[in-house]
């Protein structure tokens, strides 16, 4: 932990320039979006038609360690309310390299987990529309 009391007000300094923007309902969906999402579905078919349904066992253990995280996340949300989350968190209590690693291995996760969400969405519409190409799915036309 750092020693020094004021540290944590540096840190909130220099993550002022996040804002709080987003409503609480638009913050629900987005959490249910990025918790079941596409991926989620295509993987658990595939764990489930490997191992069988006794892959709903490690779920529910995932799911549980999941609760526990969030709750200790939530204790320190309340204890230092910032913008940069556990970022800034594990920069106070850890150290300037540990908060550097969380927010770049945040940033990584977010961007494959991306990828990941427009492959299952291509494997679903190969489904429905075996001739469709694969990146036709995830093709924006240009606004008119």
């Amino acid at each position: 932990m750092s020693e020094d009391p004021d540290g944590f007000d540096e840190i909130v300094a220099r993550e002022r320039g996040l804002r709080h923007s987003l409503s609480a309902r638009r913050m629900t969906m987005i959490a249910i979006g990025g918790a079941i999402g596409t991926g989620l579905f295509l993987g658990s078919g595939f764990a489930i038609g490997i191992a069988g349904p006794a892959v709903s066992v490690s779920y529910a253990i995932g799911a549980l360690i999941s609760l526990l995280l969030m709750g200790c996340l939530a204790e320190m949300t309340v204890a230092h309310p910032t913008s940069g989350s556990f970022g800034a968190y594990a920069e106070y209590y850890l150290g300037p390299l540990a908060g550097f690693l969380v927010r770049y291995s945040y940033w990584t996760c977010i961007v494959l987990a991306v990828g990941t969400e427009v492959t299952a969405v291509a494997q679903y519409m190969r489904f429905w529309f075996p001739a469709l190409p694969g990146w036709a799915p995830s093709w924006d036309s240009p606004a008119r």
